[in-house]
């Protein structure tokens, strides 16, 4: 009967404590852990929710960028980290969807050991050529691939690229060989220098190549055409299926982060994501809104597993 009373009193306390949580926090400045290097497009959008955030939280929110090992380097970071709310992660489709179908073991759960608060931005892929290549159109690339097998190379840098690549293969029935590279500048020179004869990459990064007519852009992988690139059609306009955007970042915390805590946060976040200025911020930069709350994301984020998973499976890619 003891046991009983102090576990309802413990949870009545508890109860009562958490709108003080939310009031009181946040009573420090706030970091939000980049898990690439400055300048990037997550990078770039997390600037710009740090000030924002700063301006509505009364705090000071600054950006730290933990670049590397597949997004391991900047995951960890906020694991590692209390579960207090004071850091929060700028969680990519890559270390939190994409690892779990290209790596056998991690050294963090994306689902088990995060609690998502919204959504930011999605991005999509184009399908780029060398300047001078004989292809001209997507179909003509997928009539040479088919011809002779394995012969064209593609190259990438990113699980989320060469996931898309690999689903663009499976949709057109193509083989071709996969070139790994460490970063998007290699890729880029190799295929301005005709090493490779194409490669999907992030569309905002290679726009002024393709406007300075160094690459050929074939097809972009959303459901409209991108606003860098309005002469470049849609899979769907070039007769193909459906992909989607191809990349995404969205805002979480550590999974035990207090309840009050990450609801003001999932809050603010809606908040600014709602405002006019975000979204001339966002075309300015050539993606689109990722306007989804903790709910949402959960739900989006569980579908991003299975797909890039079932993609991996059918391409028969080994788990590192």
């Amino acid at each position: 009967m003891r046991s009983l009373f102090l576990a309802l009193f413990s949870a009545a306390a508890l109860w009562a404590g958490a709108p003080a949580v939310a009031q009181d926090w946040p009573a420090k400045p706030i970091r939000l852990v980049v898990p690439g290097p400055p300048g990037n497009s997550s990078d770039i959008y997390a600037r710009y929710f740090a000030g924002r955030l700063t301006t509505l939280l009364g705090q000071p929110v600054t950006v730290e960028n933990r670049a590397g090992g597949n997004g391991f380097i900047g995951a960890t970071t906020v694991t590692q980290a209390p579960p207090d709310g004071y850091t929060v992660f700028i969680a990519g489709s890559s270390p939190m969807a994409q690892n779990m179908a290209l790596f056998k073991s991690m050294p963090y759960d994306p689902v088990k050991d995060f609690r998502w608060i919204s959504g930011i931005f999605e991005g999509m892929a184009v399908l780029v050529v060398p300047a001078n290549s004989p292809y001209t159109t997507v179909n003509a690339l997928i009539a040479a691939a088919k011809a002779q097998p394995k012969k064209l190379n593609y190259g990438s840098y990113a699980a989320a690229y060469r996931l898309s690549t690999e689903w663009f293969n499976q949709a057109t029935g193509i083989q071709t060989s996969f070139i790994p590279y460490k970063g998007a500048p290699q890729v880029t020179t190799d295929l301005i220098g005709g090493q490779l004869d194409f490669a999907m990459v992030d569309s905002v990064a290679v726009a002024p190549l393709i406007q300075g007519g160094q690459l050929r852009a074939l097809v972009v992988t959303g459901d409209e055409r991108h606003p860098l690139l309005p002469q470049t059609p849609t899979l769907r306009e070039a007769g193909l299926p459906a992909y989607g955007k191809s990349a995404w970042v969205s805002v979480a915390v550590r999974a035990d982060t207090p309840n009050p805590i990450a609801a003001k946060l999932t809050a603010t976040m809606m908040k600014i994501l709602a405002e006019p200025a975000t979204k001339e911020f966002s075309d300015k930069q050539g993606a689109f809104l990722l306007a989804y709350d903790d709910k949402q994301m959960s739900r989006f984020h569980a579908s991003e597993i299975e797909k890039y998973k079932k993609i991996a499976a059918a391409a028969h890619i080994p788990l590192e």
